[in-house]
């Protein structure tokens, strides 16, 4: 198999959306890139899908290889991550607080869909 992986379709970190940048979104060569500021701005993170197919062969013990444009610069330091956490628990709280210094606060839904 040779897919290509697209970029999740919503928020990067349900509850986070106001904080997104969207990459590419007027450039029609590329697919828009939702991200959010990490790193106190160094850095942004994406999140990306996996079709069934791709889940299977990445089961099955297909590898994942990442692309990276540099455009003839230096290659900046990169990182892949995996993560079924929810993003209202502590694990995730303490990672999101190393990522970035700004008060981002979740918005957490209640029940009826309403923010708390």
């Amino acid at each position: 198999m040779f897919d290509f992986v697209k970029p999740h379709d919503g928020p990067v970190v349900v509850g986070l959306e106001r904080f997104e940048t969207v990459y590419a979104k007027d450039q029609p060569q590329y697919l828009p890139l939702r991200t959010l500021p990490a790193r106190n701005g160094n850095s942004a993170i994406a999140r990306f899908h996996f079709t069934d197919a791709q889940r299977k062969a990445i089961a099955e013990g297909a590898d994942i290889y990442l692309e990276l444009l540099h455009f003839g610069g230096p290659l900046a330091p990169s990182s892949i991550m995996v993560m079924s956490e929810p993003a209202d628990t502590d694990s995730f709280r303490l990672w999101w607080r190393a990522q970035t210094s700004a008060p981002y606060r979740l918005d957490v839904l209640d029940s009826m869909g309403k923010g708390k």
